[in-house]
């Protein structure tokens, strides 16, 4: 029991400690989503940076995320090979199709025992669409 027990247990917080990690992902990958499906729709649709930010941390509803203020989001327009055309700025009318909406979300990440010290998720979206 004294050689098996500590191995179970670390056993046992390093799925724990996984599964807050997926979990987590998840969250910041459909926060992304979501800002980013605002960033495409731009100016068109009269959304600014500020708007994207705020869709982006009301979509992290995880109850581990809530309250954090240390939310990061970064918001671009870029091109098909994805360099980025306008740092800090959503779709214009100008952009059409051939642009595209890139927001990149992070958030710190208080481990248990294993894992990154940040989470971080990106998303991509065609301008206009």
């Amino acid at each position: 029991m004294a050689l098996v027990m500590p191995l179970l247990i670390l056993m046992v917080m390093g799925i724990i400690d996984f599964g807050r990690i997926f979990n987590g992902e998840i969250q910041l990958s459909q926060a992304a989503r979501e800002g980013a499906r605002i960033a495409a729709l731009g100016a068109p649709g009269s959304f600014s940076v500020s708007d994207v930010g705020t869709r982006t941390r009301t979509a992290l509803n995880n109850p581990a995320f809530q309250g954090n203020a240390s939310v990061t989001v970064t918001v671009n327009v870029v091109d098909v090979a994805g360099t980025t055309t306008t740092a800090n700025a959503v779709c214009t009318v100008a952009d059409g199709a051939t642009k595209y909406g890139q927001v990149t979300v992070s958030i710190p990440y208080d481990k248990i025992l294993f894992g990154p010290g940040s989470l971080s998720q990106k998303a991509i979206m065609k301008c206009a669409g």
